[in-house]
């Protein structure tokens, strides 16, 4: 019985691919985009098939010849694609999403983890903090799209029986991130310095958007599928990731002191700073996350910060 990883390509997937191999585990995944250079010298351990959610019998076929146990669904529009192309977002992230659920149902797959977003929190809260039970009203295409999953998730929960599975996370921060989303600075704050550029964060700062750095966030997903079924009851998960959340003027101060010479400088984008200027204001309680499958982020700042110094040296030839 197999693992299938969907957005296999990615900075989550790869590195979920990594791990899994690196346990013994030989993966298949599933992505539009080509094999993501990182995973090269270890094609030989993971099956790779190039092709769109959009496409259920693609995912029948492969759930089936594969004979695949558990999904890691991670693929699909991130949000500033989203916001440009919000019809490409619903084929995306809302098909793409129902094709998955459908696949693992006609394809008695048994457990389902999802990959969700805290950008599904937005207007009308009424408290600083956010738990599980906060109201989620998104007012972006992504968010929209990333709720309707995790409530069709629970609908094949309750009615076909699927494990399903899923985490809220924050910024994803990591290198080689080529596609802009609302909160890219995390990780070109940090990028652009070692490939001796100069960078803009977008802006102000004093922002606070969360974050989780990639391996955590890959870890998250392993520790939740990897739970007794009967300790979850919460379903879908919020990862509150730094906590407190650090601001923009903390990364750039801790990336200088780490990279002799980074030049980052703060140019404001008022259209960014109107997407992010919701969710940097709040904070994030993941205690369910904690008590019901034992999570707990394992970077500092500075920590983070080291890592994603020594990943991208070890492996520049990747990210240039």
């Amino acid at each position: 019985m197999s693992i299938l990883i969907t957005g296999g390509s990615g900075l989550i997937g790869a590195s979920l691919t990594q791990m899994i191999v690196e346990l013994g585990e030989r993966p298949v995944l599933f992505d539009i985009a080509p094999i993501h250079p990182i995973l090269k010298k270890i094609e030989s351990k993971f099956k790779y098939f190039q092709g769109s959610l959009d496409h259920l019998p693609e995912l029948l076929n492969i759930i089936k010849t594969e004979a695949i146990a558990t999904i890691f669904h991670l693929g699909g529009m991130l949000s500033i694609p989203s916001e440009k192309k919000p019809w490409a977002s619903f084929q995306s992230n809302v098909i793409g999403t129902f094709n998955v659920l459908e696949a693992a149902r006609l394809e008695k797959v048994d457990q389902v983890i999802y990959s969700s977003t805290i950008a599904t929190y937005s207007k009308d809260i009424q408290s600083n903090v956010i738990d599980d039970f906060t109201l989620q009203r998104p007012t972006t295409m992504y968010g929209a799209t990333k709720v309707f999953g995790e409530l069709l998730g629970r609908v094949y929960a309750r009615k076909f029986g699927i494990d399903f599975r899923g985490v809220r996370f924050p910024s994803v921060v990591g290198p080689g991130v080529k596609t802009a989303h609302m909160s890219i600075y995390h990780s070109w704050a940090v990028e652009e310095p070692l490939r001796g550029n100069p960078y803009e964060i977008y802006v102000d700062p004093e922002t606070r958007i969360p974050a989780v750095y990639f391996k955590d966030a890959v870890r998250a997903l392993w520790l939740l599928s990897r739970a007794k079924r009967e300790k979850i009851k919460t379903m879908v998960y919020i990862i509150a990731g730094l906590t407190p959340p650090y601001s923009a003027k903390e990364l750039a101060e801790v990336v200088r002191s780490k990279i002799p010479g980074a030049r980052l400088t703060f140019k404001p984008d008022p259209a960014s700073m109107e997407l992010v200027k919701e969710i940097g204001t709040l904070r994030f309680n993941e205690e369910r996350a904690q008590s019901e499958w034992g999570w707990k982020t394992s970077y500092s700042l500075p920590e983070m910060v080291d890592d994603f110094i020594g990943e991208f040296n070890q492996n520049r030839s990747v990210y240039l």
